[in-house]
């Protein structure tokens, strides 16, 4: 008998009762999550196996797990990418900052002058404006450090994610503990003044982590409308004797009672639940050694006790929270409690307790669904079918032959295996000769039927599910249409697959926000870094990534191209670029920071600037010097056209003298033609000078 006191008996009693009550009321779902897991292994119920003869197929085609870990990848393809995080943290929209910062914040405005000197009148709005700066200042820094934390091998974010998600997608809910805490042993650099430089010191932090546990360790109070109304939420721990004894090395445990426990019970208390075996089976586990011994079977109690309660079991309660219901932190072993204390952590069994429920609705229960239970009926329809085939093809693969042992020779009752230039006798006459002693028979083949009714069963999967085979890489037997030809009709028709997947994203947002959430509260409560403490908000980002990145991208270009050079003026070109990157998964860090890429811009303006000006220049040039060639041209052709009329002027002068002292009647008349045609040449160059003035 453990040495105990009356109260913390009655509380081991009280304890090991409704944990009896939360072991009953999960009987029922611990069949059904037996047959998800079945179904997602692709075995047959025992009752189902049983029914099918043991000469006929007992083929099972694994649709199911295909759908599940096709559902898990695609959520975790969307929920995490590449370049960016799932959540971020968010100001509240009146922040609240500490008092000595606001008014600090008060006295900075106060001091503000005009360009006169006088006073700037301190406003709401600018108060308002700071604090909010502040905020986000310290919002930032909060942010950091989560992320530091999350990044923490001990936490290892994704990967628990994936764990938690996969439980639910199976049985219709997983979860996971945080914050839990570690210690861990860092090397700081302090400066020592005796020495006078820095020396190596250590220093013990703690971190909080997040714990995937099965869902068949957790016992969720099922009366509970939602998740976050439970009263008590039990875990199970079967931990081995060296385990249960370290307990007993923790201040908050109750170390006499855990090593009087241990003599008493040197074997352990452990035995295997009825689903335990089912499990040993399914994992191909149950050839392995007794795992009874020596292990110990501890419960984890996480709820609310009355205040008069906890303080009969030896906990400090105060006389002004004797009305209330206290968050209670209690470990128990049978019905003997090893440690009676107080929730470190939050309002509720859910602030420690945080589930991804897959199939949320009214009809669903606390738990949820899981998705083998959503398209049970189709995956045995397959089954049905796929047997079907099977026992068709092996009927239709050979021949069946008929043998009439009457007619085979005396002594001999079988012909054993019927094959090719075997030679079959037989024997006896008259009307028994008649019919061969061995005759082939027929069976219709069903392969081509029962293969459409296959693809109609696939097909009603791909409805059921929403997780078409073509939004995992699938693409036989799928309509090669117009909307598979283009990347960007693709991903709409990616898009248009993810509508109904938003009731789970929603769900994970739900499930991330909590768990974040909850190392947020552990750092503002618990972390001595009084900077990263303010008034903040996770927010959960999912539902952004379910857009396709490929449309999203190309919207982004596309609006690009349609911006006119005012708007492009009035736009941060450079925060869109980065939105182009992350809208393909490529990392920002490409990019160069905001002050240098500005700076080398500026540098390409001003280049651009001065290689205009000497084009402009050049371009002056040019023109000056066609202006100066045609000036030439034109002077030289009236310095031609001078030259020209001069000449003309003396052969006139030529004529006439010749014309005076001409001898002969015939040589007068050809001087007088050779004058008229002169004359007519200037007349002709005269009249067309006045037509160009005019």
């Amino acid at each position: 008998m453990i040495t105990t006191t009356e109260e913390l008996a009655k509380l081991g009693g009280h304890l090991k009762s409704l944990l009896g009550q939360f072991i009953t009321d999960r009987a029922l779902l611990e069949i059904q999550w037996l047959k998800n897991l079945r179904q997602y292994m692709g075995q047959y119920d025992p009752e189902v196996a049983a029914n099918i003869p043991a000469e006929r197929s007992h083929v099972y085609p694994r649709d199911t797990r295909v759908k599940v870990k096709g559902g898990v990848a695609k959520m975790m393809e969307m929920m995490f990418p590449a370049v960016e995080k799932n959540w971020e943290l968010a100001t509240t929209t009146n922040p609240s900052i500490p008092k000595d910062a606001l008014q600090t914040i008060i006295d900075t405005l106060q001091q503000r002058t005009d360009e006169q000197g006088q006073p700037v009148p301190v406003t709401s709005e600018d108060i308002e404006r700071e604090v909010r700066t502040f905020a986000e200042a310290r919002m930032a820094k909060m942010q950091d450090a989560i992320a530091d934390q999350m990044e923490d091998p001990g936490l290892d974010h994704p990967q628990l994610c994936k764990r938690v998600v996969r439980s639910g997608y199976i049985y219709g809910f997983g979860v996971a503990q945080s914050p839990i805490v570690r210690t861990q042993t860092e090397r700081v650099w302090e400066f020592d003044p005796m020495l006078g430089t820095y020396v190596a010191k250590s220093k013990t932090l703690k971190r909080p982590y997040a714990e995937y546990f099965r869902i068949w360790d957790a016992y969720p109070d099922l009366s509970a409308s939602s998740w976050d109304d439970q009263e008590m939420f039990f875990r199970r721990y079967v931990l081995t004797r060296h385990a249960f004894r370290k307990l007993a090395d923790r201040p908050d445990f109750k170390s006499a009672v855990i090593k009087e426990y241990l003599r008493e019970n040197p074997s352990g208390n452990y035995s295997a639940k009825s689903y335990e075996s089912e499990l040993q089976l399914l994992a191909k586990t149950s050839n392995l050694a007794d795992r009874t011994a020596r292990r110990y079977e501890v419960y984890r109690g996480l709820g609310f006790i009355s205040a008069h309660t906890m303080r009969e079991a030896g906990v400090e309660v105060k006389d002004s929270e004797l009305d209330q219901d206290i968050l209670a932190d209690l470990w128990f072993i049978d019905d003997v409690v090893i440690k009676a204390d107080k929730a470190a952590f939050g309002e509720k069994p859910s602030d420690q307790y945080h589930a991804f429920i897959y199939a949320e609705d009214e009809d669903s229960g606390l738990t949820g669904i899981g998705l083998p239970e959503e398209i049970r009926d189709s995956q045995m329809s397959l089954c049905v079918d796929a047997r079907a085939l099977k026992d068709n093809q092996a009927a239709v693969a050979g021949p069946i032959f008929e043998v009439n042992t009457s007619l085979l020779p005396k002594g001999r009752k079988s012909i054993g295996a019927i094959h090719a230039f075997m030679t079959i006798e037989r024997e006896g006459d008259g009307a028994e000769a008649n019919y061969p002693a061995v005759r082939q028979l027929t069976t219709n083949s069903h392969i081509a039927e029962l293969l459409q009714v296959i693809q109609m069963d696939r097909q009603q999967l791909d409805v059921e599910s929403n997780l078409p085979a073509y939004t995992m890489g699938a693409m036989q037997n799928q309509p090669l249409g117009e909307a598979f030809r283009t990347t960007n009709n693709m991903s709409m028709m990616m898009g248009s697959a993810n509508m109904v997947t938003k009731d789970t994203v929603r769900a994970f947002d739900k499930f991330n926000s909590s768990l974040v959430g909850s190392i947020l509260k552990w750092n503002m409560e618990f972390n001595p870094n009084e900077e990263l403490k303010g008034d903040y908000q996770v927010r959960a980002l999912g539902n952004i990534s379910l857009v396709a990145k490929e449309v999203r991208g190309a919207a982004l270009d596309q609006f690009v191209t349609t911006l006119t050079e005012e708007e492009r003026a009035i736009l941060d070109t450079y925060g869109l670029l980065i939105d182009r990157l992350k809208a393909r998964d490529l990392p920002v860090n490409r990019v160069l920071p905001k002050k240098e890429a500005d700076a080398i811009i500026q540098g390409m303006r001003e280049a651009a600037s001065q290689a205009s000006q000497i084009e402009q220049g050049l371009t002056q040039a040019k023109t000056a010097d066609a202006t100066a060639s045609a000036d030439k041209k034109k002077l030289d052709a009236e310095m031609l056209q001078a030259s020209a009329d001069a000449t003309i002027q003396e052969i006139m002068s030529r004529v006439e003298a010749n014309l005076a002292n001409a001898k002969s009647a015939e040589d007068r008349t050809q001087l007088e033609n050779l004058k008229t045609l002169l004359a007519s040449a200037v007349e002709r160059k005269a009249d067309g000078q006045g037509s160009k003035k005019s």
